[in-house]
């Protein structure tokens, strides 16, 4: 009896533990696909580039609130590798942006 218990507690857990780490991931994605909408859209308005996000990198630890988007400015000329900083954590402000 004692053990069933004991097996149904740990399932229990291993469910609640399984449906947190889904939440995170799901969340990701959210951040992810914001953040480089708000980076492309930021890149236009303030310098007329037409940025084209590939992939968000999540910086630091569970504190700290930033994205880079990296990506590249679509021109007439080469493309140029860029990334934008996003704090996600501040209501999605761009902080930053630069060439590689």
């Amino acid at each position: 009896m004692m053990k069933s218990r004991l097996i149904a507690v740990f399932l229990l857990l291993l469910v609640v533990a399984a449906g947190c780490q889904n939440k995170d991931e799901m969340d990701k994605k959210e951040i992810s696909k914001l953040a480089s909408a708000v980076a492309a859209t930021y890149m236009k308005d303030e310098g007329d580039i037409d940025f084209v996000p590939k992939d968000v990198e999540f910086l630091g630890g569970e504190d700290l609130s930033t994205v880079l988007v990296h990506g590249y400015a679509k021109g007439k000329e080469k493309k140029k590798e860029m990334s934008v900083t996003v704090d996600y954590g501040d209501d999605y402000r761009v902080t930053g942006y630069g060439y590689h």
